[in-house]
């Protein structure tokens, strides 16, 4: 064999042994957002790259998913939502092939930094894709003064995008599937509801009326009965609230905080309201899709309520992640209410019973004459000990 013939094949096995290792690290792993950590975390072992970034494009091309390795947590909370596909990283979005540049701030399409935001010059961006489509992207950069990207990081990043995109297609397959599951349950839970339960109380309700009308009974008992009436009537209201809620979900799509809950606010609160949403790219790098969907249940009950009940002018939602939780809190500045003369209703049972399943705890604090602050704090994962 002779010398160019052994570099070929020196070569070749070291690709297949990069491979093995890159299987290997997601050998169980199931969730997608633990998919794309990892899948960053090796993009920048392959290529020594400064900062990584893997995306994920929903059906419409915008970017759903944004996980990134190399960047301080502090900085990321400061810099607040996470890239939105366009200038450079719009461009990858629309290619085949590979894109490498010596100084990603010269290149044409490049739009400037977010205040804050580090300062990086080597970029190497290689398109993940299936069936045809490009489903997400790798961003490898690197700081100033460091050497640009060579070939040989290219091809690794592009061996490590081959394996990518089926993970990452079947992982997003998963998710949709498991989602138009999750809808159909819903659909039968409140029919369930519907025709059973509520129809049920009605029938008690209309009993417990008849009875109160009788001309021999107590006046004391009357009152009772009519408290029992009121009762029902309030609980029948909390259960339509709770079927109207999970009917008006979202379409079968992985869940996107930042974008469904901006859709909470739009659907829920009416115009003359200000509204205000924060939502932090770490935060939404520690949620898995379950407690995503349990988390937008939460807030849109908080939101519904401070609507319904609270007659603000301002209602705020904010999500964000220190270093070991993840927090939501929606704030109004409404009338507020006195704990002590209200009794939690079903949907407050409701938001309580997810944030158990979460591992977190929920905070109903209302002030009269000051709002209400609905707070959910979840213990954050950590990637690393998972690993």
């Amino acid at each position: 064999m002779d010398r160019a013939s052994a570099a070929i094949g020196a070569d070749f096995a070291g690709r297949l042994a990069e491979m093995a290792v890159t299987s290997e690290s997601l050998v169980g792993v199931a969730s997608l957002n633990e998919i794309l950590h990892r899948l960053a975390s090796r993009a920048q072992e392959l290529t020594s790259a400064d900062y990584t970034a893997i995306s994920v494009f929903d059906d419409e091309g915008r970017v759903a998913r944004f996980v990134y390795v190399g960047m301080d947590e502090s900085i990321a909370r400061r810099l607040g939502h996470p890239p939105r596909g366009r200038g450079l990283l719009g461009e990858l979005r629309r290619r085949e092939r590979p894109l490498r540049v010596d100084n990603l701030k010269l290149h044409p399409t490049f739009t400037g930094w977010p205040e804050g935001h580090p300062d990086m010059e080597a970029f190497l961006g290689i398109p993940i894709r299936a069936s045809g489509e490009t489903i997400g992207s790798l961003y490898m950069t690197r700081s100033p003064g460091k050497p640009p990207f060579t070939e040989q990081d290219e091809l690794a990043a592009a061996v490590l995008a081959l394996q990518a995109a089926a993970i990452v297609a079947t992982a997003i397959a998963r998710e949709r599937d498991g989602r138009i599951a999750l809808l159909e349950e819903r659909e039968r839970i409140a029919h369930d509801l519907h025709d059973g339960i509520i129809q049920s109380l009605y029938a008690i309700g209309l009993e417990f009326d008849g009875l109160r009308s009788r001309c021999d009974l107590p006046e004391d008992a009357r009152e009772i009965l009519s408290e029992q009436v009121e009762r029902i009537n309030g609980i029948i209201q909390d259960i339509r609230e709770y079927i109207s809620a999970l009917e008006s979900t979202a379409p079968p799509a992985a869940p996107d905080l930042a974008r469904d809950l901006a859709y909470i606010l739009r659907q829920l609160v009416p115009a003359g309201i200000d509204t205000v949403l924060n939502v932090t790219a770490v935060a939404l790098q520690q949620v898995s899709p379950r407690d995503a969907e349990d988390i937008l249940y939460i807030a849109r009950e908080a939101v519904s309520n401070a609507v319904r009940h609270g007659n603000p002018t301002k209602i705020a939602v904010d999500l964000r992640a220190t270093s070991d939780e993840v927090r939501l809190t929606v704030q109004d500045n409404g009338v507020g209410f006195d704990p002590e003369c209200v009794s939690p209703g079903l949907g407050t049972v409701t938001m309580r019973s997810r944030a158990a399943r979460m591992g977190g705890k929920l905070a109903v604090l209302g002030i009269p004459g000051m709002g209400t602050t609905v707070q959910l704090v979840i213990p954050r994962r950590n990637h690393e000990r998972e690993e």
